[in-house]
């Protein structure tokens, strides 16, 4: 299963929010990030945090009619 960073997420526009829209900063995908299952990974720029694919699509499905 494919993971991704925060940067990422966040450029790829992956996460939605309740109005189906992409989350626009990197906090607001952090903050949702944090309370998803996640894990460490060493990124360029330091450790970051990953997060699969089935996890953003179980927060997507929440708002989902």
């Amino acid at each position: 299963m494919k993971t991704y960073t925060i940067g990422e997420i966040t450029r790829l526009g992956l996460l939605k929010n309740h109005k189906g829209e992409p989350y626009r900063h990197k906090a607001s995908v952090l903050k949702i990030v944090l309370a998803l299952q996640h894990s460490k990974a060493r990124t360029p720029w330091g450790i970051g945090y990953e997060v699969s694919e089935a996890e953003i699509q179980k927060h997507n499905a929440k708002w989902d009619d």
